[in-house]
């Protein structure tokens, strides 16, 4: 393989609005590239080396392909890391907008590739998994993203159908095109909105038994639940539900995979409620505290207070989120976003 050197511009500062123009709207004018990868990261110096180098590695001698770190305003030293590559660095520099769809949202609009593969920072790639969800989008047109397993494969050795696809995740470009692509304002949920959109869209939706890619595990602490809060992440349920409002189809898929947080709900403000009959709050009391202890007694007390923090700040998330409805995708300012390098063109073919 070779790479392609001739549009190199090392520290280029430009806006992604004017690429989004030239390569997406005029037919990606470069010519089509069959493959671009998006890296999302934050604050990831550490792992950045290993998750860049994975993905040159498994797409060599596959496909042309480019590859695009979009970094959600990092404070360490993962951009001047990732300019060390041939690579498009491109930088959300303002935190009011930086969720997680965000930067796949702005590596959508850069990306000239007829397939896309996102890639969150902190994970490494497996060429093996790579080279069957290619296969996958080439043999099966109505498919619209393919993803797999992270960290240990499936016991189940067939491939699924999903509504959504997680993690490392191969799209088809056109039908990112065809639904809007990710919501750039969901705090969360932004694949699983995207994957109920797909689906209600007529795509189709594969999941591999394979490894798709490595990544880092994260128990639900007491500072992480409460990382997931302060970074907004929590209000994205009710977001993802205000942005569905207006279809039903979308709204029964996101009120079924919630419906567990939405009894909880329920029985909460059945407790409130039962504050004015004395009786009715003694029985909600003692229903509450059995179900307290049988969980303690299954789990353990630490395990026990971790679920039930998880649970209630979930919910309280969902509430929030429900009062702060998501601006619409297409007014994301993309205009604000700096091209710190731009990158090269891997190709297979010598040229």
């Amino acid at each position: 393989m070779s790479v392609q050197v001739g549009n190199v511009n090392d520290g280029i500062h430009s806006t992604a609005a004017a690429d989004a123009t030239v390569q997406r709207e005029t037919g990606r004018s470069t010519g089509p590239i069959e493959l671009s990868v998006v890296i999302v990261t934050y604050n990831e110096a550490d792992r950045i080396k290993a998750c860049i180098e994975s993905v040159i590695s498994s797409c060599r001698d596959r496909v042309d392909f480019e590859v695009i770190l979009v970094d959600s305003n990092s404070t360490d030293g993962t951009v001047d890391i990732a300019t060390e590559y041939p690579i498009t660095v491109a930088r959300i520099a303002d935190d009011e907008l930086t969720t997680p769809g965000a930067g796949r949202y702005v590596g959508t609009k850069i990306a000239r590739g007829e397939r896309v593969l996102f890639v969150d920072g902190d994970m490494v790639i497996h060429a093996e998994w790579l080279g069957r969800a290619l296969d996958v989008l080439d043999a099966q047109p109505t498919v619209a993203a393919v993803d797999g397993h992270l960290n240990t494969p499936s016991a189940i050795e067939t491939t699924t159908h999903v509504e959504a696809v997680r993690g490392v995740a191969l799209y088809r470009a056109e039908a990112l095109d065809a639904v809007g692509g990710f919501d750039p304002y969901l705090q969360s949920l932004e694949d699983i909105h995207l994957g109920f959109e797909l689906s209600a869209a007529g795509y189709e939706l594969r999941r591999l038994p394979e490894v798709a890619g490595d990544h880092p595990p994260r128990t639900a602490s007491a500072p992480e639940i409460l990382r997931r809060w302060r970074r907004g992440y929590t209000f994205g349920t009710g977001q993802a539900l205000r942005r569905s409002a207006g279809s039903k189809q979308l709204l029964a898929k996101h009120l079924s995979r919630i419906r567990y947080r939405l009894a909880l709900l329920a029985w909460l403000c059945a407790g409130v409620v039962s504050i004015l009959f004395p009786l009715i709050l003694l029985s909600w009391l003692g229903f509450s505290t059995l179900a307290v202890v049988l969980l303690t007694v299954r789990l353990g007390v630490r395990d026990a207070i971790r679920i039930l923090l998880a649970k209630a700040v979930g919910v309280v998330g969902l509430v929030r989120g429900l009062f702060d409805p998501p601006a619409p995708p297409e007014s994301f300012p993309l205009a604000a976003v700096e091209i710190v390098k731009r990158g090269t063109v891997y190709t297979t073919d010598g040229m």
